[in-house]
């Protein structure tokens, strides 16, 4: 019975996909119909329009232009023959020939143009050719010397009575292409429009049938995924009704919801965890360190006291051996300490900021390097400073200094003897804060190095290969510091060639506004 209505279900899906398939094949094809039907009727428009205005550059203007330009000859002729009967001017005789000559082309092309549709122009040819019998010389082009003005006037206005009536049938040509020009426009503007009409309609009615079978049930995926954004969690979609392909996807989405809200609680259950694996990791660090600490007092107390000959007398052997004791006891007193400082530092996260008070960068920067002269002297490292002015932020003045501390400091024990350290400060490129830049000439990081110093216990190959000791968490407590109270640090820096170390701060000012008073 199962497997029965599982296969109804499937023709009925298949079913309702060839359903929307189909109609969506209909809807284009309705549409490529539409288009090849306007697309047809602008075709025959554009036609017509093309036929007229071929007709027109071709017959009905250069008739028009020709018959000018006979009339023109034609005076210029008369003018020439009258000019040299009453004169005898050779002048005018010259004027003739030439006039004559373009009057012959002029005739040539307007019988040319007209292509025998005109009878004009028989009885114009005539009435010129009796006006130039008249007034041209026997078997010459020269004009003659006497005439009968009244019988060549009379000849000329019948010529040009010829030609008026062959510019008003060009004129009235180009009337009636044009009329003929204006209908067909607008008839087939009308079919046009009408094919548009009927087009859209049909496509219209097409829409609403796909708007009832995709649209819809798209619209009301949409709102539940509105919904979903909003905070309604229990809000699924509508898989009653729709094409099969949105049946699913509604589906789909509504399982995706189902392992959305799982993994949501599953992730509040993991920073629980994490939150108590962090305390419980705070606690481990602070019991291991007080009992790390506890020994370690103990032990350098004791080497003191043996150094001291609290116990006897001690060879220069023993001596030598109980310098690297404490040497090493040392080391694991600053490990220790780093480990308490980052895991304080962890804990407090910004809470402390509440308890920062206003200090000078300055001040505290001149202090760090007042300290570190003997640690730079027996390196026999020149330390510079550049601290003018006052710079006052808002901070917590042991944490800036141990941070400006740790860089100044692993500036001046990697750079080799006769080396320089400098410390500056300056304003940041934007003038709202302090830049605080150390910068020395010392062994430098391989490139490859420089992006992982700020992970806890890295350290550069080269300072591990040549066996310089270190923590690898100075830069990591420096970089934390800084961003807590609101700054940011970088680095940059070439092998072999030095370092630079660059903590921007912001500051404050009375007025509220951020550029520091430099004195």
């Amino acid at each position: 019975m199962s497997s029965r209505v599982q296969r109804m279900r499937a023709r009925l899906g298949s079913a309702s996909h060839r359903r929307v398939r189909v109609i969506l094949q209909r809807l284009v094809l309705l549409w490529f119909v539409a288009l090849l039907i306007t697309g047809a009727t602008a075709a025959w428009g554009l036609a017509s329009v093309r036929e007229h205005v071929e007709t027109t550059r071709t017959t009905i203007t250069p008739l028009v232009d020709a018959a000018h330009e006979m009339q023109g000859a034609l005076l210029q002729a008369q003018t020439a023959s009258r000019g040299y009967v009453i004169s005898q001017d050779e002048n005018f005789a010259q004027d003739y020939v030439r006039a004559t000559a373009d009057l012959t082309d002029a005739q040539e092309r307007l019988e040319t143009v007209a292509a025998g549709r005109l009878s004009q122009i028989q009885r114009m040819n005539e009435a010129v050719d009796e006006w130039l019998v008249l007034t041209r010389r026997p078997d010459s082009s020269s004009p003659r010397s006497t005439t009968d003005l009244q019988q060549t006037a009379a000849a000329m206005d019948e010529a040009l009575a010829e030609l008026g009536s062959i510019s008003n049938t060009a004129v009235e040509l180009r009337t009636q292409s044009r009329a003929e020009l204006n209908r067909s426009m607008r008839v087939a503007n009308i079919a046009l429009l009408a094919a548009a009409l009927v087009s859209s309609a049909v496509i219209l009615v097409a829409l609403r049938r796909v708007d009832q079978l995709l649209a819809a049930p798209l619209r009301n995926l949409q709102r539940t995924v509105a919904r979903q954004r909003h905070g309604e969690v229990d809000a699924v979609a509508d898989t009653s009704r729709g094409a099969v392909e949105l049946i699913h996807l509604a589906e789909t989405f509504n399982e995706a919801v189902r392992e959305a809200r799982e993994v949501v609680t599953q992730r509040e259950r993991t920073v629980e965890q994490l939150h108590e694996l962090n305390r419980q990791k705070s606690m481990f660090v602070s019991t291991t360190n007080h009992e790390l600490r506890t020994p370690l007092t103990s032990i350098s107390g004791y080497v003191e006291m043996l150094q001291d000959g609290d116990f006897g007398t001690i060879t220069p052997e023993q001596d030598r051996v109980l310098n690297v004791v404490q040497r090493n006891t040392n080391r694991l007193q600053v490990l220790i300490e780093d480990l308490l400082l980052i895991n304080k530092l962890d804990q407090e996260q910004d809470g402390r900021s509440r308890h920062y008070r206003e200090l000078d960068l300055a001040d505290c920067a001149s202090r760090v390097m007042t300290n570190l002269v003997p640690q730079a002297a027996r390196g026999h490292v020149t330390l510079t400073e550049e601290l003018a002015g006052t710079w006052p932020a808002l901070g917590d003045r042991d944490r800036l200094e141990r941070a400006i501390t740790n860089v100044v400091g692993n500036a001046v024990k990697f750079t080799p003897p006769g080396g320089t350290v400098t410390l500056s400060l300056s304003r940041t490129p934007d003038g709202n804060g302090a830049r605080l830049t150390c910068e020395d000439t010392g062994m430098g990081i391989p490139a490859q190095d420089i992006d992982l110093l700020f992970t806890s216990f890295t350290r550069a190959s080269n300072a591990a290969d040549q066996q310089i000791p270190g923590t690898g968490l100075g830069l990591v407590i420096v970089r934390t510091i800084v961003e807590q109270h609101g700054g940011t640090v970088g680095l940059r820096s070439i092998e072999g060639e030095g370092t630079t170390v660059i903590m921007d701060l912001p500051l404050v000012s009375e007025d509220g506004a951020a550029p520091p008073r430099e004195g």
